[in-house]
């Protein structure tokens, strides 16, 4: 090869054949003998799939974008009605992309459909927990188990769902010691996974009203009789019969899971515990943002009479 050639390499064209076979089988390896490609086979990738799918990431990403603005709006807070449609937009973006995909690289995705095969296989392999993840989210979407807005329970984590998305939930955490249902302030992110594998308890209709049941014990040796009488007339005064907002709530909870459900009167019991002590257990059905207060009251009464009865026993 004489300077001038080597100033003016000949083009790919210019190659024989059997040349450009064995390099693009040498440079490829095993997936150029499989596939049976070689370096003319790259002109799938042509420019007008690559238009086109920056074309529709920036359409859907405008779209998702414009929506969003106008549901969030400007108020600080989100409504658990905003917060639906907010996941409902996010997956539905998320789909409308996957599908733009699929439909602009069909064509060039078919010749290589034995190649793909193998290729296939082994995504399905390497991503499975995010295929355990979408199906999670397809039975949590088919099986209606909870909405934005509901308050669940899944495999000890227990919250206010925030956000469903396509791999993830959004949980923003309670606490539910004592009773009190007081948010932690932490965000939980659940991956949808652990709905295939893990009961889901909703408890939504807690979220308003709820039968609150705590105890109080006392030492053992006085008359717990007239402590009860006291509790009972207490009661009424803290969740009086009269209140139609509970009725009604406690109507509808009890439509909504076809079954009978504990009355809303308060109830008192008495029983000892392990070691002897004596213990009453007040059940109410009251607002949530009551149940503390009611709890604080009726655990102040009880111990204050307690202390005055043991006080009378020793003086007498």
């Amino acid at each position: 090869m004489t300077p001038t050639d080597l100033r003016h390499p000949p083009s790919l064209r210019q190659v024989p054949r059997r040349i450009r076979s064995q390099c693009g089988t040498f440079l490829g390896g095993d997936f150029a003998i499989a596939g049976g490609m070689n370096i003319e086979d790259l002109n799938w990738l042509n420019n007008e799939s690559v238009v086109n799918t920056f074309f529709l990431f920036v359409v859907v990403l405008l779209i998702r974008i414009v929506i969003v603005r106008i549901i969030k709006g400007r108020t600080p807070t989100l409504s658990d009605n905003r917060r639906r449609w907010l996941s409902i937009v996010q997956n539905s973006s998320f789909l409308l992309g996957l599908l733009g995909l699929i439909y602009i690289w069909s064509p060039q995705l078919s010749t290589f459909a034995l190649s793909l095969t193998a290729f296939a296989v082994a995504l399905v392999i390497a991503t499975k927990e995010y295929l355990l993840c979408v199906m999670g989210a397809l039975y949590r979407a088919t099986s209606s188990a909870f909405s934005v807005g509901d308050w669940i329970e899944v495999h000890g984590l227990r919250g206010e769902v925030l956000t469903e998305g396509i791999l993830s939930t959004r949980l923003q955490e309670l606490d539910g010691d004592g009773g009190r249902n007081d948010y932690t302030g932490r965000i939980l992110v659940v991956p949808n996974s652990i709905f295939l594998t893990q009961t889901v308890f909703n408890e939504s209709y807690r979220k308003r009203y709820l039968h609150h049941r705590f105890r109080v014990t006392v030492e053992p040796g006085i008359d717990p009789t007239p402590i009860v009488a006291q509790v009972r007339d207490r009661l009424p005064e803290l969740c009086p019969e009269t209140d139609q907002t509970a009725e009604r709530y406690w109507s509808m909870v009890r439509q909504r899971l076809q079954k009978e459900i504990p009355s809303r009167e308060a109830q008192v019991s008495l029983d000892t515990s392990e070691l002897g002590k004596i213990r009453f257990t007040v059940t109410v059905f009251c607002a949530v943002s009551k149940a503390s207060a009611i709890e604080a009251d009726i655990t102040g009464l009880v111990l204050r009479a307690a202390a005055q009865a043991s006080a009378q026993m020793q003086a007498g």
